[in-house]
């Protein structure tokens, strides 16, 4: 018997593939159990990994809520701090100076330029060197984060918190969109600088400086969205649907 919650996966290609979380697997040891925080697909079948965080000399396995993969030995894993896989070592990265929070979700290009959110409206951003602590504006918990390139090749980064839609331009200053009313984000996806897909209260766009809701019965309940292109969208359901948009019409 297991019992398993897992919160963020990261595709490097189709026969490498990862999933992260908390996995809880019944055996014969002393708890009568044994805790995973990831599993791998090599193409042939699933690894149930155990990926350690070091503190003070003492080794934690620790749940993992966030991964970011550059490649197959460049991989970024969020806790509370953060752990580098080089593809020999796992490395321990204490982020308690500059990031007090649990780390919700990661965004970047490289492992020069990325983005880590979190609890009470926590954002850093790293270049490869130094931190950099993002004052926010809000308290809120920031559970995802997706960016797109602008017209001067910089990087808008658009992140969801409960009841705002937070971005971040190329120079790291943050400004708020206000949602409607009634309206809870617990997911984004830039398409472009023009319409960026939030999910949570179903799926509404933020297009042309506007909120435009796609009004669906079976719509309304994803909670979880991304992209890779106007026609080739992905939501998870609520009623444990998965739903895809070809540009023109969303399936199931």
């Amino acid at each position: 018997h297991s019992i398993s919650t897992l919160y963020d996966v990261a595709i490097i290609d189709e026969n490498n593939i990862w999933a992260v979380g908390e996995i809880m697997i019944a055996d014969t040891s002393q708890n009568g159990y044994t805790i995973y925080n990831a599993v791998h697909w090599d193409g042939n079948e699933w690894e149930l990994k155990r990926i350690p965080f070091t503190y003070n000399g003492q080794t934690f396995y620790s749940a993992i809520k966030a991964i970011l993969a550059f490649n197959e030995s460049d991989i970024w894993f969020g806790i509370a701090s953060l752990i580098h896989w080089d593809g020999h070592t796992y490395q321990s990265i204490s982020t308690q100076g500059i990031f007090p929070a649990s780390i919700n979700k990661m965004w970047g290009t490289s492992s020069n330029n990325f983005y880590i959110v979190g609890t009470n409206g926590q954002i850093a951003h790293y270049n490869g060197t130094n931190w950099q602590r993002i004052e926010s504006g809000t308290n809120a918990n920031i559970v995802d984060i997706s960016g797109i390139q602008n017209a001067e090749g910089k990087y808008t980064k658009y992140c969801a918190a409960d009841n705002v839609l937070l971005k971040i331009d190329g120079e790291n200053a943050v400004s708020t969109i206000n949602v409607e009313q009634g309206m809870f984000l617990n997911s984004v996806w830039a398409a472009s600088n023009r319409i960026i897909y939030t999910a949570g209260s179903g799926v509404v766009l933020f297009k042309n400086n506007g909120w435009q809701t796609i009004n669906s019965p079976e719509i309304n309940t994803i909670y979880r969205i991304k992209g890779q292109s106007y026609n080739d969208i992905v939501g998870l359901s609520a009623n444990l649907s998965i739903f895809h948009f070809n540009g023109y019409s969303w399936n199931s």
